[in-house]
């Protein structure tokens, strides 16, 4: 049986320009291809996949089928340490983002949090640090 993983991450973005310039800002990334010969889509590659490695790539895709919604699904992305959680959190809000869940400190050293992009999408941070043994 295959082992299942995903391959590639699709976010709807009904404005490509103001998406990208979100997703910098979280995940302060430098480059971003844009592919727009595949009409009537207009793609933003945010991380390229890696399949030899089962590792998934992530793109902002503009297109009539690809609607921003808070109800789609919910990807989970794991962006490090506490503090690079809260920079994450500043930058969501200062581009467009807003807090759809509360942080939750979910034990274990894990915070966690719901907010939705600048197009209305939701998606989940999370970040980890290791307990203090007591």
């Amino acid at each position: 049986m295959a082992k299942l993983y995903p391959s590639w991450i699709e976010i709807p973005a009904s404005d490509l320009e103001r998406a990208m310039a979100f997703y910098r800002a979280v995940f302060e990334l430098d480059e971003i291809s844009v592919y727009e010969d595949y009409p009537p889509a207009k793609i933003a590659v945010l991380l390229p996949s890696e399949k030899s490695i089962q590792n998934p790539g992530v793109s902002l895709v503009q297109s009539p089928t690809h609607i921003p919604s808070r109800h789609g699904a919910l990807i989970n992305f794991h962006v490090g340490s506490h503090a690079a959680l809260e920079k994450a959190i500043a930058a969501t809000q200062a581009n467009g983002g807003s807090i759809a869940e509360q942080l939750v400190d979910m034990g274990d050293g894990v915070k966690y949090l719901v907010l939705l992009d600048c197009e209305g999408n939701a998606l989940a941070l999370s970040s980890y640090e290791p307990t203090e043994p007591e």
